[in-house]
């Protein structure tokens, strides 16, 4: 019984236009047109019909985190798991108002306020993907969407709701100038989650970033060209990860947290070995300040 993958991020957006100028202008994303200005902005990677979507909003805000199991079987289980936490789930089915993606999924918040979706049997779409001239493609698949990062209140309560009760993996740490990252798996992917102590300024319920991950590292270099050569504010440049062996950047996003978009990351066996690391990069990864 374990979530399998990350499925997919749904945000709550003030300023479309400017998510629009960075997805599709800048790094040349598929997305599907809109009809009308209250609807979402979906935007494909893959074979999935979207990834990503963007819903205007007064307010930024994650409106939900999508996780995807294998089975109907491992959907109740992690269901019953999380109720029996306490925790008030909702369950929401193909003909539901604002109806996943999937054949049947529960939504609930987790002890920091994320909003969470478990579901089983997402939806695929069989018109190809269009790709741009800057990024060619992108690892998902069997490994998922890429990783997301929580600020945690309780961290090591975190970190046992999410290995205990949703059966993720652990797979290394890294403990650096008062932070603490814990990096768990759900597959191969080195790390679908990572979860932090409050540190640098984020308080518990912060999102921190979004990492997708590119099929070349030339898809990687061009994005970062393109996103310091269009005046998009960097969170940190260029680098190389100690833990994953990821080699990324992370622009700050119109709503204010990042994505990481990186190449290279390290795959999970079953010799892996857990280690904690005292700093997150080989090299680079420069934090840079907010304009």
């Amino acid at each position: 019984m374990s979530i399998a993958r990350l499925g997919a991020l749904a945000v709550d957006v003030s300023d479309m236009a400017a998510w629009e100028h960075l997805l599709v202008d800048i790094l040349e994303l598929d997305t599907r047109p809109r009809g009308a200005e209250t609807d979402p902005l979906l935007v494909r990677l893959d074979d999935r019909p979207h990834r990503l979507a963007l819903y205007p909003a007064a307010q930024d805000r994650i409106r939900r985190v999508t996780w995807e199991v294998d089975s109907p079987g491992e959907l109740r289980e992690l269901a019953d798991a999380v109720a029996a936490e306490h925790i008030d789930i909702e369950w929401t089915h193909a003909d539901s108002e604002d109806a996943p993606n999937a054949v049947s999924a529960f939504r609930f918040r987790d002890r920091d306020g994320f909003a969470t979706e478990i579901c089983w049997g997402p939806l695929a779409d069989h018109h190809p993907v269009q790709t741009g001239g800057v990024i060619s493609g992108f690892v998902t698949g069997e490994l998922g969407l890429g990783h997301v990062v929580y600020m945690c209140e309780d961290y090591p309560a975190a970190v046992d709701f999410y290995t205990r009760v949703l059966g993720f993996e652990l797979t290394d740490y890294i403990a650096w100038d008062g932070a603490d990252a814990t990096f768990l798996h759900c597959n191969a992917r080195h790390h679908s989650l990572a979860l932090m102590n409050e540190c640098f300024g984020f308080q518990g319920g912060d999102f921190n970033h979004l990492m997708i991950e590119t099929a070349t590292l030339d898809d990687v270099g061009r994005a970062y060209d393109r996103v310091k050569a269009a005046g998009i504010g960097l969170k940190m440049t260029l680098g190389r990860h100690t833990n994953d062996g990821v080699t990324s950047f992370y622009l700050s996003t119109p709503s204010g947290f990042g994505i990481e978009i990186g190449w290279g990351g390290d795959l999970v066996g079953e010799d892996w070995a857990v280690r904690t690391y005292g700093s997150p990069a080989r090299w680079g990864h420069e934090v840079q300040k907010a304009r």
